[in-house]
């Protein structure tokens, strides 16, 4: 069985422009016609922002959401790692998509005989300190609370203000991967583990550590990148979605 993991999608609501949703729900519906059903793990930042009022989630994400649960359907088993934009996801997200929701900052696997680390990235290893002494306090039950008081168009509003990722990104030019994050993974692959795996740089890169890979996925903004683990190998294969300009059309 074939795993295929993406991150950093950074989808924000329809009808506003965004240069990778038509090629995310291209590279879905490619996954949902192959033969066999595989794995599809997408390692956190899915939406710029995400937040769940029981009742009312942020509009906008119906084609994303549906496309999901589509491929669900069709026998692939998908996992979502959340991460610094979408860390909560709820009921909604699992129940309308058949997501398999992981709470923990890692989630350890084995692919093709090969043990697996995967994370978004987001506050491992030993810089932002600021940050990783916030993100238990974001994402608590008290957090969320407060936030749930606020009404869904301001508290959406507020959050779209400070999230919005995909526009700052399109104005910047990132070439190195974080040397503190680069450390975390080769300690990860010292200790035993075979491949790492993260989003959250928005680099498309493969880092040989000496005992294993590090596996930067990319982006769906500048980068259209995804990995692929054959389920014969274990070998991850960094990948772009490509869209040719003969026919306008989305291919792999």
């Amino acid at each position: 069985m074939d795993r295929f993991l993406v991150s950093d999608v950074h989808l924000f609501p329809d009808p506003e422009e965004h240069p990778g949703r038509t090629r995310f729900l291209n590279f879905l519906g490619m996954l949902s016609s192959m033969t066999e059903p595989g794995e599809l793990w997408i390692l956190g930042d899915l939406f710029d922002f995400w937040f769940e009022y029981g009742s009312v989630v942020p509009a906008g994400h119906e084609t994303t959401v549906c496309s999901i649960k589509h491929l669900s359907r069709t026998g692939w088993k998908v996992h979502f790692i959340p991460g610094n934009h979408d860390f909560w996801v709820g009921r909604y997200f699992i129940e309308s998509t058949g997501a398999v929701v992981h709470g923990n900052t890692t989630v350890s696997t084995n692919f093709g005989g090969r043990s697996y680390l995967l994370a978004h990235g987001d506050g491992l290893g030993a810089g932002d300190t600021g940050y990783r002494l916030i993100k238990p306090i974001l994402r608590s039950r008290i957090a969320n609370l407060c936030f749930r008081l606020l009404h869904p168009d301001l508290g959406i509003r507020l959050a779209r203000r400070f999230s919005d990722t995909s526009k700052r990104m399109l104005h910047r030019q990132l070439d190195e991967l974080p040397e503190k994050l680069l450390e975390w993974a080769e300690r990860r692959t010292e200790e035993g583990y075979q491949v790492i795996v993260t989003g959250h740089t928005h680099i498309d890169a493969v880092v040989d550590t000496g005992d294993g890979l590090y596996v930067s996925l990319g982006d769906w903004l500048t980068r259209f990148t995804y990995c692929r683990v054959p389920g014969d190998t274990g070998i991850p294969e960094l990948l772009t979605y490509r869209e040719t300009e003969e026919t306008g059309t989305d291919v792999w």
